[in-house]
């Protein structure tokens, strides 16, 4: 399938909100590949992390533990796991961009790739009500346990963006374009960043 944009489309989105949802849909119509978990896996092999470690620290702040790291015989180091992730992470998210017209779920992808001419980045949300109810359908939660979790992982998202420096997590000024999914719709969403990516086929 020919890709119908040149666009490498980044897209950040609250907990709850559907942005991975409306990422895949992206992806499909416009005939481009879409990373989101991929993404931990390639992580993992360029920096000898594990994967699971990485999962579970993925999109959360990252305790700066230390490695005693041997580097040649006579010079023997302290880095920072933060940092090596970090790193790692942000090779493989460069490396993908390389490539050509994508989507690329969270992960800062927009922060790391501000300087692109082709990035057009997106940020999902809808209200916090609404992002209850998803939850609640989605993994069979009470409201209560529900709407914890949707606040918890908002919170460890920002934390995890914003501990790097740069532009913040969720504000207008960050993005593109912000989208609130309870004024328009997943499916209306969907057609306005394929219209933006330059494919306005209605």
């Amino acid at each position: 399938m020919t890709a119908r944009t040149d666009k490498i489309i980044a897209i950040g989105r609250s907990y709850g909100a559907g942005g991975r949802t409306i990422g895949k849909e992206v992806s499909q119509e416009l005939g481009i590949p879409y990373y989101d978990s991929e993404i931990l896996t390639e992580t993992a092999r360029n920096s000898g992390l594990t994967e699971k470690y990485l999962e579970s620290v993925d999109e959360k702040e990252i305790n700066d533990a230390t490695l005693y790291m041997s580097v040649g015989y006579m010079n023997p180091m302290y880095v920072s796991v933060k940092q090596i992730a970090a790193n790692a992470q942000r090779e493989v998210i460069e490396k993908i961009a390389a490539q050509g017209p994508c989507v690329i779920v969270g992960r800062r992808a927009n922060e790391i790739l501000k300087e692109k001419d082709n990035l057009l980045s997106v940020f999902i949300t809808a209200s916090v009500e609404t992002r209850t109810r998803h939850i609640m359908e989605r993994e069979g939660l009470d409201e209560k346990l529900a709407r914890k979790k949707v606040i918890k992982v908002d919170k460890e998202r920002t934390a995890y963006y914003n501990q790097f420096g740069g532009s913040a997590w969720g504000y207008a000024e960050t993005y593109d374009i912000c989208i609130n999914t309870d004024a328009i719709g997943a499916p209306d969403a969907v057609r306005l960043i394929e219209c933006l990516a330059g494919d306005c086929r209605g």
